[in-house]
This record gives C-alpha cells, structure tokens and sequence, in this order.
C-alpha cells in the first residue's frame, strides 16, 4: 500500500531515502519499499515502530540482527546497504530483489523443466550452504524470499539473524524447497524422474539426512547431465539425415539391451516371483483405550478437571479411511454430506486426500510413492481438518480436544518416533498401550486454540504432537494452522469417544 495509508506519524522521507509503499508490518517492525536519493537506486528499508528511547534492548536486538546480515558476503543473498540510528528513528535498509518471487510463481503453477529445477536448487543450495557451513542462524525460510531474474539466476532475501543455529529451521527450509521444486517439476520430461528422487531424498520422509553441501553437489552433476543431454539430442536433431547412423546404432543398443533383459526375466522369473514379498496385511487396528476421569496437567503448566473419554489407540490408518470413502461412496450423492461439518466451505465437494489414488494404490501393494514406502496400516496423511472430522462422526466419535490429547500421554517415556505403520513404533507407546502421540505424524485436535507466542493474535486450528519431520519437542509439540483447509505429508488424527465401543 502506498505510505500515505500508513501511520500518518511516519514520516515521507527517512535521511536519504524517500519511502514509497508499505511492503508488510511485524509486531515491532515495519518494512518499505524506498528509493534511496543520492544514488538513486531502489532499496527495501526496515524500520522499527517504537521510539527508540523507549527501549534499548529492542533496539540493541534489532541492531545485532542487522550486523548479523550485513556479515554475509555470497552473491546469490541479497546484501545489507547501511544501517542508521539518528533523532529520526532506528532503519536499515537492504537490496530489492528484482524479479519474480516464487510464492507468485507458484500461484500462477508454472511448470519448469527438470534441468531448470535443478539449475534452482544448485543455487538455492549454495546459498544456504554459506549459511550452514559459517554457523550462520536464519529466519525459517518462505517462498516470497526466493526471487527468480533475468537469465533464470535465483537469489534469496538476507535471513541471517543473531541467534544460534536451529536444526529444525534447517529441516524446514529443506522441506519447503523440496515441496515447491516438485509442484513445479515438469512431469513427463527427460530426467524427471531422477530430479523428483533428489527432491524426495531433501524431504527426509525415508529417513536420509542430507547437508545443503551434498544437495548442492548433487543438483550440480544432475544439472550438468541433463544440460548435456538435452545438448545431444539437439545435435542430433540438427544434424538430419548423418544422424541416422548414431540413431540407428542406439537403436540397435536398446533392442539388444531389451533381448538381454527378457532372457534375464525368463531364466530367473520363478526365482524373482519366489522371492518377492507379498504386502503387508491390513490389520485391525481399531482398538481404543480408556482415559479415566481425573485432574490432569495443560500445556500450559495449568490443570484441569476431564470425563473419562476413549481414544484410538493408534492413528487413523489409509485402510481405514479408505473404508470411509469405500462407505461414503456406497450412499446416495444427496446423502454423502451427512457427515459434514456444519461449518464446513460449502467449496469443499469431497473428503478425498490430496494424491489418493497413488497413495491407496500404493498401499494396496506395500510399494513406495515418491521414495517412500507404504501399507494399508501406515497412517492417513494428506487430509484437512474437515476430512478428520467427518471421518471421526462417521465412526460415531470427535476429534480430540488439546486437553484430552495430551491427558492421553500420561506415563510419560515417549521417545519421539519415526514415520512407519501406527503399531511399530517402538519406544512411543504410553504405559496404556497408546502408539504415536509423540511422532510418527502430527494429529488433528477439535476446537481452535490460542498461540501463546502471539497472544494478541485470533485463535487458529491446531494439531499436537511431533511428526517424523519435526521430533524435537515430542508429545509436548503444537502447531498452529492458518486455516482448517491445510494438509501436510505430516498430518494425521485418531478420534475420540465419550463412552467405551
């Protein structure tokens, strides 16, 4: 918005530079777009709101983050300018990234090809790298910090702040890029297959750990190899009619090669057949456990008074949630709302999750989707809010409140676990007998819930519980959603009763 909106305090000119729009606005903060004129040049200036006189340590903290970036020297992080201290105020100002973000790019859902992804990852790897190898603490990353320019050069925003170093800002940067590079992974193109399995491989859901040096070593030779295929078959292409004979001869490679691989399949198939596992069995797994009536702690060091309650002993697993749409499915199209929640968007046309057929197929198989490995008694991921809570009225119960989740964690001893099926987590199981409250995935929780963080803030949905991706705080962890509409590879729920099944 342009600065005559804003605070009519703030004034148009700051020193040297002229203020032209309010970009966004923090809780001590606000950030400007501003063209700095004695160099007539285009800068993002930051500001903090309060008088400086009013409170040093803000401004010491505020200053100490802007030392923090000015020390960073990497050409793909956009640079410090100055920072200044004077009767006007407390600023510094920074570079303007000029370019596309990528949140835009991802709106619009433009796709890019494989060697392109991986040209994006080497550069954003290489950049985080910087950080990572100087112990350098950032700001989680977000998509509007990642700007694409001319001649496809991505750069990033300066996150560096003085702080140590948090593992699971690392882990979530990582995440963040995997996710974004495979929605705008080309699907079909030459080395798709092997870009999507790096991507997958940064995600961390099949247990690899990768540094962002590897990740940038690897998007480098992946790059190159596409590059230089994509340059053959160009050559190829161009050089028509004495192509022919290379053309033919890598014909005449794959025909042999295919012989070769049928006679292999033939001479060994009875073996291979006898050797290859079946799937899993889809088990029961529809046990709950009783929570005796009683006083028990909050999460936020409080205590209060429950009724006795059931809840499921493991998480909602895809074999059973494919019986609710199986069941779904089976009624009338007038009917198949009944389980809806009154509130519920009336944009909102199914309870289908995001990838199902894949993911259901997959599971039927004991296979792996996208590096990861599946059954029918690994837990329902992929699923908002609403899904949960029709799934849990269909099965005659609710979901959770905050409260009765974490009165079910009593005994505590629960180690935070990896992803796998709801039964075989071992060390995540509460002397009751109940799997997974402090990992495998998140869960859903019933009402909408306060972040203690951000008191001032409206209440937003919540779900408990650490997953396979952020075990850090265990069963004590909560997250906190912009909407109910979410889904996450991380996100699951288990269901409720008020009396014993």
């Amino acid at each position: 918005m342009p600065v005559s909106g804003d605070q009519p305090q703030t004034p148009l000119q700051l020193g040297d530079y002229r203020l032209v729009e309010l970009l966004s606005e923090g809780r001590r903060t606000r950030t400007y777009h501003a063209e700095q004129i004695s160099v007539d040049r285009d800068v993002v200036l930051e500001r903090i709101k309060t008088d400086p006189g009013q409170d040093p340590a803000i401004v010491e903290h505020f200053l100490a983050a802007v030392r923090a970036k000015a020390a960073v020297d990497h050409p793909g992080i956009g640079s410090v300018y100055e920072a200044v201290c004077d009767d006007q105020g407390v600023f510094y100002t920074r570079e303007l990234l000029k370019g596309e973000t990528f949140e835009e790019l991802h709106d619009r859902g433009i796709p890019f090809k494989p060697a392109t992804i991986a040209l994006f990852l080497r550069q954003v790897a290489s950049a985080m790298e910087y950080y990572q190898q100087r112990d350098i603490a950032t700001l989680a990353l977000e998509l509007r910090h990642l700007v694409l320019g001319d001649l496809d050069v991505l750069r990033i925003a300066n996150l560096a702040v003085a702080e140590e170093p948090d593992c699971v800002v690392e882990g979530h940067d990582r995440y963040l890029i995997a996710e974004l590079f495979l929605d705008l992974l080309q699907c079909g193109a030459a080395g798709a297959t092997r870009t999507r399995n790096l991507l997958n491989m940064m995600t961390g859901e099949d247990g690899t750990s990768l540094t962002w040096k590897q990740v940038a070593y690897t998007a480098r030779k992946l790059e190159e190899e596409l590059s230089e295929g994509a340059k053959v078959a160009s050559q190829a292409i161009r050089s028509g009619s004495g192509a022919d004979a290379p053309r033919q001869r890598v014909k005449t490679f794959c025909w042999l090669a295919t012989i070769l691989m049928l006679v292999a399949a033939l001479a060994t198939g009875g073996f291979l057949f006898a050797k290859r596992k079946a799937p899993p069995k889809e088990r029961d797994l529809s046990g709950m456990i009783g929570i005796p009536a009683g006083t028990y702690q909050t999460h936020d060091g409080k205590t209060i008074e429950l009724a006795g309650f059931w809840i499921d002993a493991h998480e909602v697993t895809i074999g059973e949630y494919a019986g609710f749409l199986t069941a779904l499915g089976s009624l009338p199209k007038g009917k198949r709302t009944g389980y809806d929640d009154l509130n519920q968007p009336a944009i909102k046309f199914d309870h289908i999750p995001d990838e199902w057929e894949s993911m259901l197929n997959t599971a039927r198989t004991g296979g792996s989707l996208e590096g990861l490995s599946l059954d029918l008694n690994f837990p329902i991921t992929r699923i908002d809010w609403w899904d949960a809570q029709a799934y849990a009225k269909w099965k005659g119960g609710r979901l959770p409140t905050q409260e009765e989740w974490l009165a079910a964690t009593q005994g505590g001893g629960l180690a935070p676990s990896r992803r796998g099926a709801v039964d075989h987590l071992p060390g995540d199981v509460t002397p009751r007998g109940i799997h997974g409250l402090a990992g495998n995935i998140s869960e859903w929780v019933q009402d909408p819930a306060k972040n203690p963080a951000f008191p001032m803030n409206p209440k937003s949905p919540l779900c408990c519980g650490a997953s396979y991706l952020t075990p850090r705080d265990g069963v004590r962890a909560r997250t906190w959603h912009p909407t109910r509409e979410i889904r996450r590879r991380n996100l699951g729920f288990r269901i409720v009763r008020g009396t014993a099944p």
